[in-house]
């Protein structure tokens, strides 16, 4: 069974953009406000970025991104807000774009060994979940040079409800899309029931790390023909 936690949360991730889109449409509260999410998840991603260093780094990193944000929401609060999705999409692209770096295991394949209980992957899907690594990284990067030309060009409404709505819609049918497509094409191979894989991603998702031991050195076959 998927743990209550995370079923609250994937509750949470879905009422999301339906509760910032009624907020929006409402103007119950200056919309500006409703970029304070993604200031939030933006110091939790600088957090995330440095989740091997030490607690001290970490702290550092998380003030530097309170105190940023602290000060150009006074200064500028539109623009502020404005900016923080693209700041966001950046830092999720650069998390995927980290683990591709030598020495380490991209964050999918590395999600995908952890739901099979660290059991090495087929070739075939080593190079599979290296590519779908790539993509994700390209997907939040295309997502952050929406959010930057909407900074500069669009109304706050409308960056708001791309940041808050939209880019959530989006991500999700990435998910889905690619999930059937992977049931598919490897249909030859047993796959991992999603709401495990759900689980693994809420447990471990935010984790970056060295190669996968059995892989090391052997540079995986998938690796040289990447």
């Amino acid at each position: 069974m998927v743990p209550a936690k995370v079923l609250v949360s994937i509750g949470l991730a879905a009422a999301f953009p339906l509760a910032s889109y009624g907020l929006l449409k409402s103007q119950v509260v200056p919309v500006h406000w409703l970029g304070f999410p993604d200031g939030l998840l933006a110091a939790g991603l600088f957090m995330g970025m440095g989740i091997q260093a030490g607690i001290m780094t970490r702290l550092a990193l998380a003030a530097l991104a309170v105190a940023i944000c602290a000060g150009g929401f006074t200064v500028r609060p539109e623009l502020t807000m404005s900016l923080m999705p693209a700041l966001v999409n950046l830092l999720l692209a650069r998390l995927f774009q980290m683990t591709l770096e030598q020495g380490s295991e991209p964050l999918i394949t590395r999600i995908a060994r952890i739901a099979r209980h660290n059991g090495p992957l087929p070739a075939e899907l080593t190079i599979y979940t290296r590519r779908l690594t790539i993509a994700w990284a390209l997907f939040f990067f295309i997502l952050a040079v929406n959010s930057l030309l909407l900074a500069a060009f669009a109304r706050i409404e409308t960056v708001m409800l791309f940041a808050n709505t939209l880019n959530m819609i989006f991500i999700g049918l990435f998910f889905v899309i690619e999930n059937l497509y992977r049931l598919i094409r490897y249909r030859h191979y047993s796959h991992t029931p999603l709401r495990h894989l759900i689980k693994t991603i809420a447990a471990h998702g935010w984790q970056t790390g060295p190669e996968f031991p059995e892989q090391n050195g052997k540079a995986s076959t998938a690796d040289r023909a990447t």
